[in-house]
């Protein structure tokens, strides 16, 4: 009985493994692929990060005014 359940399961695994292959497979409605989107939004957040830190190295060199 245990066996079985533990095959029941192991079947049950796989279906969902190839559905979820195929899904991501399909392409979204501007015709660019679900790894293609992943890569993009990868690329947008090294990009924003490379800018954040000029931003950062920015704000150090600032001198603030003293109205003393």
């Amino acid at each position: 009985m245990r066996g079985a359940f533990f095959i029941v399961i192991l079947i049950a695994m796989l279906i969902v493994g190839i559905l979820t292959i195929k899904d991501m497979k399909t392409e979204t409605e501007e015709g660019v692929t679900r790894e293609k989107s992943v890569e993009k939004a990868e690329e947008a957040a090294r990009q924003v990060e490379e800018a954040m830190d000029r931003i950062k190295k920015s704000a150090k060199n600032v001198e603030i005014p003293s109205y003393e």
